[in-house]
């Protein structure tokens, strides 16, 4: 959430001259430890940046998603027709239901036809969540599929299949590995295929359709909740392979074959990396992430376009750490830098969200997800506190990183805060207005009070104060 304030009256002539020692002040060598650290992970960062050894997968029919294919098939995904007809059906067999797609495909492209099977499956197929827990799987042929309006992938897969071969469309059901619900990658590879998805023939390329997750999701009650994901209908190989690896080989749908131990060291990205065009830059080719050198915070690094925000959050035992991530932006090198410090020792979980800045209506979403094995805590800190603002008008801070001050000291302030009218910092109840500040850079001395210290920004004449970054003080 954003700290909301009203319109500040600045006492300017009871401000009190921050830039000088106190003598009864000491200055804090943390911070400026921090500072120079800081800056050496610029230094990191660079060397991040010049890693060659990137996966690098493409797939293996360049000439499968021309833009012909994204036009047709985003047209099929956005025909609100074919929803609302879909919508009214109810069919008493499947016999039936094969005449309401023919007729209702009839004289449209094999784009539109699967679309049509894709959107019913969604629309009326649960997921089985008591066959998955107590592994009494019911009848999944598409006929058992049909009569319960339930299933695991594998009648997924067969339904999709059957309605296929009903409209003679070539269509295949994939078995293999996925990185679904419950899935931990510290466990080690699986040794059974658990999953089951369908490749499809479309105008002599073939295809990736994965109807069980494109109907919805499992959440954290264990319980099915139906969301249309429209991601999942005729995906990318070369995104899908990152939670997905066929048992054989030809189903990839690659240039070069992945093969189970790099599939399991691979992150798990989620659909809307790939849809905010993201580019994880560290850690590379891996899903763990570790502790920057002689660091008390681990460090993921992303690119990504100028309309997206991301942010961050660490978790332990499900439970998320507060003041325990930091999302702030690199303007000179355009990167987004997450830093994550855990508490204690075990196995944390960290998340990374993205969201579009013009969408002012959604929250973000969760786009990757890392964990971070924690076999010694090297110095206990906690981030500051974070407003709204710091994300979206893409702040940084090179120093102080840790959010507790130490009461009577000096701290130098180093933080990049791009296009502010007036930054403002509230000491011990008393405000200091743009005492250090040259867009973008909030650069000065600091004595610590008794009494937490605040940055705020205003962007606009007439407009009141945004909270940007809280620290406390011990």
């Amino acid at each position: 959430m954003g700290c909301r304030q009203s319109n500040i009256v600045h006492p300017i002539n009871k401000f009190k001259k921050q830039g000088t020692k106190d003598e009864d002040s000491t200055v804090d060598d943390t911070t400026t430890t921090q500072s120079n650290t800081y800056l050496n992970d610029d230094i990191i960062i660079s060397k991040f940046l010049n890693v060659k050894d990137r996966i690098n997968i493409q797939v293996a029919d360049s000439q499968a998603f021309n833009k012909s294919f994204i036009h047709q098939r985003q047209q099929a995904v956005n025909n609100t027709s074919y929803r609302k007809t879909i919508e009214s059906w109810k069919p008493n067999s499947l016999q039936q239901l094969v005449q309401m797609i023919k007729s209702l495909s009839n004289g449209k492209p094999i784009i539109d036809r699967h679309w049509i099977i894709f959107y019913w499956i969604a629309h009326n197929i649960e997921y089985d969540t008591v066959a998955l827990f107590t592994k009494n799987y019911a009848d999944q042929s598409a006929e058992g599929v049909f009569r319960t309006k339930k299933g695991v992938c594998a009648g997924y897969g067969n339904i999709y299949k059957y309605l296929c071969d009903q409209l003679q469309m070539p269509c295949e059901v994939v078995s293999g590995y996925a990185k679904g619900y419950g899935f931990d990658n510290r466990k080690g590879a699986p040794i059974e295929t658990d999953h089951a998805w369908n490749a499809v023939e479309i105008d002599g390329h073939w295809y990736l359709i994965e109807s069980t997750w494109g109907a919805g999701h499992l959440n954290d009650k264990k319980a099915f909740e139906r969301e249309l994901k429209s991601y999942y209908f005729l995906a990318r190989p070369n995104e899908m392979i990152y939670d997905h690896l066929p048992e054989d080989e030809k189903w990839q749908l690659l240039e070069r074959s992945i093969k189970m131990d790099e599939y399991m060291q691979m992150p798990k990205f989620y659909p809307p990396y790939f849809e905010l065009n993201l580019e994880l830059i560290n850690p590379c080719n891996q899903a763990h992430v570790d502790f920057l050198p002689d660091r008390a915070y681990a460090l993921v690094v992303i690119h990504a376009p100028d309309d997206v925000q991301l942010s961050c959050g660490i978790e332990y035992n499900n439970i998320k750490i507060k003041n325990g991530s930091l999302a702030q932006f690199n303007n000179e090198k355009k990167l987004w830098q997450l830093l994550f410090a855990p508490e204690r020792t075990g196995q944390h979980e960290l998340n990374v969200f993205g969201k579009r800045t013009s969408d002012t209506e959604s929250s973000s979403t969760v786009v990757v997800k890392f964990n971070l094995d924690v076999t010694k805590i090297r110095r206990p800190m906690k981030f500051p506190t974070i407003y709204t603002q710091f994300e979206t008008t893409k702040c940084q801070i090179y120093t102080p990183l840790d959010g507790i001050l130490k009461k009577g000291s000096v701290v130098p302030i180093h933080c990049v805060i791009p296009n502010a009218l007036e930054v403002s910092l509230k000491v011990d109840s008393e405000w200091i207005t743009n005492e250090g500040y040259t867009n973008p850079v909030l650069q000065r001395q600091l004595n610590v009070g008794s009494k937490e210290i605040t940055i705020y920004v205003k962007y606009q004449e007439g407009l009141s104060y945004t909270g940007l970054v809280k620290y406390t003080v011990e």
